[in-house]
């Protein structure tokens, strides 16, 4: 247990201090406040560096310096406030946006979308000093360039202790945001086209999230040959100069805009099939207005913005960190690592567009000395496979991965049980199991079993009848499950790739320690299944 700090005294730390608008950042001694009601302290090991810290210190959020910016910050918390209780000191933590868990758009699901946003994490706030004077703080309700900052226990999620500071630090804003656009928002599949807007921090995140989900097609927009080279090797299948994109042929049915200026308004536009999406995301001072062909959009082509990600953090920033521990989010190839000394070089890097993802490292002493070391890019079924994914990540992929439909299952199925530990897995190894069969919507065979000679047979005696296919919701994605016709219990399906599926078990009593069964079928050649006697 590390020493506690007393929650009610000013802290000393040592923040990048910007005095004037368009200003350099500047290592200052200041004195923090002391945690307030529902905030916490946090000591930050590191921070990024992301367009949005540009943003405000060009002065797009207003006059609100002296200031200290950052807000992908990721740390230990130290204190607590009165009324805090889900976070206590020595909890790792990752920093991203507020919100105020209230409004219509935050009890939708929607805290991105939030009321009150700019009033979160746009609002100066003096909770810190320097020189004796105030030092404006609450820059995206953290102001994380520094060696401590404050937070709410709304904007601080708990992570694992052994990820490695500057993978935890991106995950705040700039990938959340790209990742968070692919899944949430665009959601596309492998029947798709997903044309990407610039190779930052953004763009990558949402081609790996692509990659992810086994987009069909994903093309990379940018004009630095180096990031379209990166882009490739993260997951795209093209890689074009803005002037080279096929505009007339590509057809995307979807666009993430990283960019969101006029000419990339007008590529999305271009390159949209009929019906198709694009999501901007970039954030510009000011109005930042641009014209759209009133009839290109008849086709019902959708132009949407879209902040952070649309994200839930306290559901979103696990997710991230289960997709990186399964090699589907490598997030330190775009990290550069900074010591805080050089603050100034590494927004000078990102403002040349020599760094992807600057990374401010204020103590590389506070670095876990063995970090995650995560998965290789194996396919995630060989994954599920060997054990390599732990049963805490298990629901938070299957919810990331694309959606099935009832037809995508017809025929035969093996499977293997991912839950080893589950008391399902040790009823299905000893009655044999072997998959399942689906004939067709309303002809399931839920139990196929192999006998000690080889033979399949199915158990309708076990599975206690039949079974359906139907649409149904799970965790937020609607998706093919079968519904047993015999017993209150239904599997639910997401896809892993053209021959495999990732499922679970709900339903009454299928919780085993508060722990749901997953399983994975993947298709085989039909063979003869005989009835079970």
């Amino acid at each position: 247990m590390p020493d506690l700090l007393d929650p009610a005294a000013a802290t000393a730390a040592r923040a990048a201090v910007v005095r004037e608008a368009g200003g350099p950042a500047m290592l200052t001694d200041v004195t923090l406040d002391p945690p307030g009601d529902g905030e916490v302290l946090v000591r930050v090991p590191a921070s990024g560096v992301c367009p949005t810290d540009l943003f405000g210190i060009a002065g797009g959020a207003g006059d609100r310096f002296p200031a200290i910016f950052g807000h992908e910050g990721a740390g230990v918390v130290e204190a607590v406030g009165p009324g805090v209780g889900s976070l206590r000191p020595g909890d790792h933590v990752v920093l991203s946006f507020d919100s105020c868990g209230r409004c219509r758009s935050c009890a939708a699901g929607h805290p991105a979308s939030c009321d009150d946003f700019a009033g979160l994490n746009y609002r100066p706030r003096s909770r810190a000093h320097a020189d004796g004077a105030a030092a404006t703080t609450g820059w995206m309700a953290q102001s994380s360039w520094a060696t401590h900052a404050l937070a709410r226990t709304t904007n601080a999620v708990r992570i694992d202790d052994d990820v490695p500071w500057e993978v935890a630090a991106p995950l705040g804003c700039g990938v959340l945001t790209g990742a968070g656009t692919v899944l949430h928002v665009l959601a596309p599949g492998p029947h798709d086209t997903l044309l990407v807007v610039g190779a930052g921090t953004t763009g990558l995140a949402g081609v790996m999230a692509a990659r992810h989900r086994g987009v069909g097609r994903v093309v990379v927009s940018d004009p630095d040959p180096g990031r379209r080279a990166l882009a490739l090797e993260l997951g795209a299948t093209d890689a074009f100069a803005p002037q080279d994109v096929p505009a007339r042929t590509l057809a995307a049915t979807h666009v993430l805009d990283t960019v969101g200026r006029q000419e990339t308004t007008d590529l999305a536009l271009a390159v949209l099939a009929p019906r198709g999406v694009c999501a901007t995301v970039a954030l510009h001072a000011g109005a930042n207005r641009v014209t759209v062909s009133q009839t290109q959009v008849l086709w019902g082509r959708t132009l949407t913005g879209v902040i952070e990600g649309d994200a839930v953090v306290h559901r979103d920033v696990p997710t991230l960190l289960a997709l990186w521990r399964a090699g589907r989010l490598p997030v330190e190839r775009l990290v550069r690592g900074y010591p805080f000394a050089r603050v100034g070089s590494a927004i000078d890097d990102l403002r040349a567009g020599r760094t992807i993802k600057p990374v401010l490292l204020m103590d590389d002493g506070a670095v876990p000395a063995a970090p995650v070391v995560p998965a290789d890019a194996a396919a995630l079924a060989d994954l599920l496979r060997d054990g390599r994914v732990p049963a805490a990540d298990l629901p938070a992929l299957w919810r990331s991965l694309p959606p099935v439909r009832t037809d995508d299952l017809r025929g035969l199925w093996r499977g293997f049980g991912v839950s080893t530990e589950h008391r399902t897995q040790r009823l299905l190894v000893r009655t044999g199991w072997y998959g399942k069969l689906f004939r067709a919507d309303d002809d399931v065979s839920p139990l196929v079993c192999e006998t000690p000679d080889g033979a399949l047979v199915a158990d309708a005696r076990l599975a206690r009848g039949g079974a359906t296919l139907r649409a149904v919701e799970h965790d937020g994605v609607v998706t093919a499950s079968m519904v047993y016709d015999g017993q209150p219990v239904i599997d639910h399906f997401t896809r892993l790739s053209d021959h495999a599926v990732l499922g679970v078990m709900t339903g009454r009593d299928t919780a085993d320690g508060g722990a749901l069964y997953y399983f994975v079928l993947e298709r085989v050649a039909d063979r003869e299944v005989a009835d079970a006697g």
